[in-house]
């Protein structure tokens, strides 16, 4: 068995609920997520082809494990880590290598607190505000604003969290690019800003981050890979350049959440959108209920956007297509670990100019259905 496989087993099996203390200030952590994923898409193009993909998948959450750790320094001030590493349940290895989060930090009450390293933006974060969280094979609307992985998770970055003023408190984060050695390639520093409101039942969140250097490139609705199944194999695969990069400007986003727990129902709202100057924009809102009853959970969210191109434009950033999902969750709860699910989506591309940058001229769709397990830890 290989080394990392038989720690890992280890470990899930002498935890019996969800960060467990493994050692003195360690607690461990993780979800293992797996289900059988059919997805159907039918091609955006002057001759629609379909693609049928299956297989098994992460589709509720991502499989991952880590570790958490703190210890009190006095004068109330506490030192803080923690490290967390993707796990690929689909492949004969689990472990793929790519790092999750890993930081360390100091936090107080009174005076707020830093993090140094690897870690999830303010965005994500605001990400799991939907009705359906997280969902990974990516059939929310916001999640065509968030093409660049550095723009969920910042590398070689600093986070400032200050102290609650009230019901608020404020973060601001700051990741520093790595180039190839030598000076060659492009850098893409990340700046983002989060505000957080909690009061009572109602919360809210704003978050404003940009990065520079970068387009925001997706696979939309109607075309191949539009979700989380990644067939390299298919030759016109190709992702749709919604808004081109800048050498000058840098791509902002701009998002905003409000959830409103009611007791017997949680209802939210989430803004989102991508703006470079000179090159486009997306414009997305969606809003989703979560309704739980006993061990059952059922949620539903739905979204509309559009989104343009002035360089695929001739300059004129006229509306080049319009953007549509419904997302339906219902999820069966067998302890306060273990979760059965059933996730369904559909999402719809509907471009109205042809160019460089969209080569769709009739509407795309994208039909996903997945039935798994949860394991969280």
């Amino acid at each position: 068995m290989n080394k990392n496989v038989f720690i890992l087993t280890a470990l899930a099996a002498a935890s019996a609920h969800a960060d467990v203390e493994v050692a003195a200030g360690f607690k461990l952590y993780g979800v293992l997520d797996q289900a059988y994923t059919t997805q159907s898409v039918s091609s955006a193009k002057s001759t629609p082809k379909i693609y049928k993909n299956t297989g098994f998948f992460a589709a509720a959450s991502t499989s991952k494990f880590g570790v958490k750790g703190e210890r009190d320094l006095g004068n109330a001030v506490k030192a803080v880590i923690q490290f967390e590493q993707e796990l690929a349940p689909d492949e004969a290895t689990l472990m793929p290598a790519k790092n999750r989060t890993a930081f360390v930090g100091l936090e107080n009450k009174t005076m707020g607190g830093v993090r140094l390293g690897t870690q999830e933006t303010p965005a994500y974060v605001l990400f799991g505000s939907d009705a359906n969280g997280r969902v990974e094979y990516k059939p929310q609307l916001w999640r065509f604003l968030a093409a660049d992985p550095k723009q969920d998770r910042a590398n070689n970055a600093v986070k400032l969290i200050s102290p609650k003023f009230g019901p608020v408190n404020v973060e601001f984060m700051r990741g520093f690019s790595e180039v190839a050695q030598g000076g060659s390639g492009t850098a893409n520093e990340f700046t983002s800003w989060g505000v957080n409101f909690q009061e009572g039942q109602l919360s809210a969140k704003l978050v404003w981050d940009s990065l520079s250097n970068s387009a925001l490139n997706y696979y939309l609705p109607g075309e191949p890979n539009a979700g989380s199944l990644n067939y390299s194999s298919l030759s016109d695969a190709k992702k749709t350049t919604m808004i081109a990069s800048s050498t000058t400007k840098p791509l902002q986003r701009a998002f905003a959440s409000i959830s409103y727990d009611m007791g017997v129902a949680k209802v939210n709202y989430i803004f989102g959108g991508a703006y470079t100057e000179g090159k486009g924009q997306v414009i997305t809102n969606t809003v989703g209920i979560r309704v739980p009853m006993d061990q059952w959970t059922v949620a539903l969210s739905a979204g509309m956007g559009n989104y343009t191109n002035a360089d695929g434009n001739n300059g004129t950033a006229t509306i080049a297509g319009k953007l549509s999902d419904t997302t339906l969750g219902a999820y069966y709860s067998f302890d306060k670990s273990t979760t059965a699910y059933l996730l369904t989506s559909l999402g719809r591309n509907t471009p109205s100019v042809t160019s460089t940058y969209f080569t769709a001229d009739t509407t795309g769709e994208s039909k996903t259905t997945a039935v798994g397990l949860r394991y969280n830890y």
